[in-house]
């Protein structure tokens, strides 16, 4: 009788474990030294590896721990690891600041707020004026402490013998929480 009872504990583990994290399961966030962001549940830290399962994935990946930066726990723990590759250019430098138009770059990140720029009116090439305005829109997203700036709009303006003027819209994205909630 009591092998039986076992058997069905076992059986009731091993079913229950075999199913993915629901949606509404708090996930971890892995910051890997190359400043890129991975989304999932922390199965096991070992002294060579981390074991996970991506935010939309059943099956466990493992990553070397001299790949990983820190994690951040669902709880609010954070471990770090390594250095980041590129720990020369300061957090708050505009530089830093990463664009995108990929939504799965910014996947797991906290949203900032909205943020616009336009290129200044003494650029004389369209890519003058896009590159004008990238540089604000990466400047006005250091500002708000963002590491990433998911765009949502790019538009050049002007034609023959005007002046080119570049305008972007985006979405500003950090990995820690925004101090004060995005409008």
């Amino acid at each position: 009788m009591i092998s039986f009872m076992r058997y069905i504990l076992l059986a009731v583990f091993c079913l229950i474990s075999s199913f993915a994290y629901p949606q509404g399961v708090a996930q971890d966030t892995i910051i890997l030294v190359s400043n890129k962001v991975i989304v999932g549940k922390v199965q096991n830290v070992s002294s060579s590896k981390i074991t996970l399962i991506k935010k939309d994935s059943q099956v466990p990946e493992e990553i070397t721990r001299k790949q990983i930066h820190k994690i951040k726990y669902s709880n609010g723990r954070v471990e770090q690891f390594n250095s980041m590759a590129f720990s020369m250019v300061e957090e708050s430098n505009f530089q830093a600041v990463i664009i995108t138009d990929k939504p799965e770059d910014v996947d797991g990140l906290y949203a900032y707020g909205k943020i616009e720029s336009a290129s200044g009116r003494t650029s004389k090439s369209a890519k003058a004026a896009e590159k004008n305005a990238r540089i604000r829109l990466q400047r006005k997203a250091a500002a708000m402490g963002a590491m990433y700036v998911l765009i949502t709009k790019s538009e050049t303006r002007g034609g023959y013998k005007e002046v080119p003027t570049h305008f972007y819209e985006g979405i500003a994205y950090g990995i820690e929480p925004p101090k004060e909630q995005p409008k």
